[in-house]
């Protein structure tokens, strides 16, 4: 819609400030106290235009509905956010509920308040309960938008927040609906960039709506709960006083009342009786300086016995959200159980307000470094977004890091590195760079060798050994926890499929060519472009992907090219011999087929598999056999072991059979042990009441290594027989199986 089609009504003259509505006074008098001339004027200008856009339409309790965002814009004055977000609050509902479009709003207020306004209403559009079928591209562009300017989701927080408020007028099952994804997305959001006022509130709300008759039930035991405890209460916070006074720290001391869904959720979740949540006397001491800080500290403990395990300093290691302060937990007066936060002033501020705390967002010289962890989360969308293949995988990245314990570890430097509560080595490569993750082989937590799949523990520090040849494993998505370690391997893991689809089709579309007498070199230019035009592909890469992976047959895209250059095919092919050399064929990967487990010396062909590469086979292995005469058989090449640069290992599958008598499966051990071989596995079964089956998967060199291997073996008192297993057409009747 152009401008010209706005309704007139809308279209002020704003430079005529007579004809503007006058602000609320309330909501002007908070604003008057922090905005300068200027910023009020644009106050008015953004009140006005949502004042016009909601004119005609009211709440569900009959109010006029411009006063939702007149009470959404004094929250977000409350916490002292700045004009652009402010006006943004104001105009939050404008795009969706009424004709202005973005154009007119850009004219007016520039593309930083607008864009504010844009990404809530996209978060306007999600419907929670069915995000993972309908909506997850609405909340990936939410997301995507938050990413850009955070203050998106403080705008949404509170425009929430007021609809919480107010939520007795809507029909009960949208109350339940809301209130549901209050508690599993918003509240969990709040927490995550250290909104804690909005969160308690915003939780609270949610759940006395959801359970009425708990919340009033469970309200009512903590008033005469704690009514009973108010003299103890009262003692501790005198003596606290009392004793910091007298070491000349200047404190407040206050009581820490617990929220009301918290203790529903301690009760329901961590199963523990309402009387021991409400035996723990909560208090919080406010000073100064960080100085101060640990004094008080000194002061408190000196007064009561400190719980060494429930110690925990937040001021010399912050929370991601940006929460500080010293915790701890003390006894006290007759074994009376206490908790003692202590911060400074500034610290209560950002860890009740969280990330909204700094609203001179826009410069970064003024945001402290307790916010970045909060703004560093909300940031990591954008690589998420291009990390993830589509909509769900990404909402399922974002829903992974909303609600997590935390655990600090140190990098070899003495770095701190925060991480979610079960994370792994390979959790903690991603968080510092994915290319470290990529190519991470092995780790040491405190200088000893570890798994890359132990979970890190609170101050341990953690050093990534690399390789350059390393591969990312897809057995590594089985054990991380965290979203960019999980989003980063499915990335690479898709990277590494097309490297080797696009390496494996160009040996394919290069032996086939051959057959012609020809090479890729020989097509360039014009002649390339006219080839690619009639297979239907933008360009080389994309064919040789579309061939590595199976999309297309080798035989007929050659037929294309040969016609390219009028050139028949020879009745006697010419195939190149594949060289097998340091487990690669051509700098690609391969991959040995356990069917038929071939080893350095066999005889061997080259299969291009659409899933797993590039595939060895025994040249007598069935598979081979079988696709002589099938129209696969273009992706099979043959191929002849090189020299490898080192001894590599091989493995094999040995039968054999001997009596059943005590001692013989050391025996067979000591043999392959004494040739400095290794057993992988082995597994037996009885063959009658005299013979036992033994089928042994051992590494070996080459050839010649098993079958002096074997030799020995037969040497045995006991062994009857002792054979290779190859699946070809002589062991076509083996339970392979079994052997798997």
């Amino acid at each position: 819609m152009s401008e010209r089609a706005l309704p007139s009504q809308v279209l002020l003259d704003f430079s005529n400030r007579k004809l503007l509505s006058p602000v609320p006074r309330k909501l002007f008098k908070s604003a008057k106290l922090y905005f300068t001339n200027r910023e009020l004027d644009l106050l008015k200008t953004a009140y006005n235009v949502a004042f016009q856009a909601h004119k005609e339409q009211t709440r569900k309790d009959g109010s006029a509905y411009i006063t939702h965002p007149v009470a959404v814009a004094s929250i977000l004055i409350e916490l002292n956010l700045d004009i652009e977000t402010v006006c943004a609050g104001l105009m939050h509902d404008v795009l969706e509920d009424s004709f202005i479009q973005k154009p007119y709003l850009e004219k007016l207020f520039g593309k930083d308040i607008v864009a504010i306004v844009d990404g809530v209403s996209n978060l306007n559009k999600l419907d929670f309960d069915s995000i993972e079928d309908r909506n997850a591209n609405n909340l990936q562009k939410m997301a995507l938008a938050m990413s850009k300017d955070i203050r998106v989701i403080i705008v949404k927080l509170c425009d929430r927040l007021h609809n919480m408020r107010t939520i007795e007028f809507l029909p009960r099952e949208k109350q339940i609906t809301k209130s549901r994804e209050t508690l599993d997305l918003y509240g969990p959001i709040a927490i995550r960039i250290g909104m804690q006022n909005i969160r308690v509130e915003l939780e609270d709300l949610a759940f006395q709506c959801m359970h009425p008759m708990r919340a009033r039930m469970l309200n009512s035991a903590i008033k005469e709960a704690v009514g009973g405890r108010q003299k103890i209460i009262s003692k501790l916070r005198k003596q606290f006083k009392y004793y910091l006074k007298n070491s000349e720290i200047a404190a407040i001391v206050q009581g820490r009342q617990k929220s009301l869904y918290s203790i529903y959720r301690k009760i329901k979740i961590k199963k523990k009786p309402f009387s021991e949540i409400l035996d723990v006397y909560a208090f919080r001491v406010i000073v100064d300086s960080v100085d101060d800080a640990y004094r008080a500290l000194g002061v408190i403990h000196n007064l009561h016995k400190p719980i060494g395990k429930k110690f925990k300093d937040y001021i010399a290691i912050p929370k991601s959200n940006g929460y500080q302060a010293i915790h701890t937990a003390l006894i006290a007066l007759d074994g009376v159980p206490i908790e003692v936060q202590i911060q400074t002033k500034s610290m209560e501020i950002i860890a009740e307000n969280g990330i909204s705390a700094h609203w001179s967002y826009k410069t970064k010289d003024n945001v402290k470094s307790d916010a970045i962890g909060a703004r560093k989360w909300i940031e990591s969308f954008s690589d998420l977004d291009e990390a993830t293949i589509n909509s769900h995988e990404f909402v399922e990245a974002i829903k992974t890091d909303l609600i997590y314990d935390e655990v600090y570890v140190f990098t070899p430097k003495g770095k701190i590195v925060n991480l979610k509560s079960g994370s792994t080595p390979i959790d903690f490569a991603y968080e510092l760079h994915t290319e470290l993750g990529n190519k991470a082989i092995a780790c040491r937590v405190n200088r000893k060798y570890a798994p890359l799949n132990i979970s890190l523990e609170n101050g341990q520090s953690i050093e990534i050994i690399t390789s350059d040849s390393q591969e990312v494993s897809p057995d590594w998505l089985n054990f991380v926890v965290t979203s960019k370690a999980r989003s980063s391997i499915r990335l690479a893991l898709r990277n590494q499929k097309i490297s080797k689809s696009r390496k494996a089709g160009k040996l394919m579309l290069e032996n086939e060519l051959r057959r012609g007498g020809v090479t890729l070199d020989q097509y360039r230019g014009s002649t390339m472009s006219r080839i690619l035009e009639m297979i239907g592909v933008k360009s080389l890469n994309e064919l040789l992907i579309d061939l590595g992976s199976g999309k297309k047959t080798g035989a007929l895209i050659a037929e294309r090219f040969f016609s390219g250059l009028r050139i028949k095919k020879n009745k006697k092919p010419k195939f190149k011999l594949m060289i097998l050399s340091d487990h690669q064929i051509e700098g690609v990967s391969v991959t040995y087929a356990k069917c038929c487990m071939p080893v350095h010396g066999d005889p061997i062909t080259a299969h291009s598999d659409t899933d797993r590469g590039i595939v060895i086979h025994h040249s007598r292995c069935r598979q081979v056999s079988i696709s002589r005469s099938d129209k696969l058989s273009p992706r099979y090449f043959p191929a002849m072991w090189g020299s490898d640069s080192k001894e590599l290992h091989y493995k094999g599958h040995v039968k054999i059979h001997a009596e059943d008598r005590p001692g013989i499966l050391a025996d067979i051990a000591s043999i392959v042990t004494k040739s400095n071989l290794n057993i992988v596995n082995i597994h037996s079964r009885d063959i009658d009441s005299m013979i036992i089956e033994f089928v042994m998967e051992v590494e070996v060199l080459n050839t010649d290594s098993i079958n002096r291997l074997m030799i020995k073996l037969r040497s045995l008192r006991y062994v009857t027989s002792c054979t290779r297993i190859v699946n070809d057409k002589r062991s076509k009747n083996e339970k392979t199986n079994f052997y798997k």
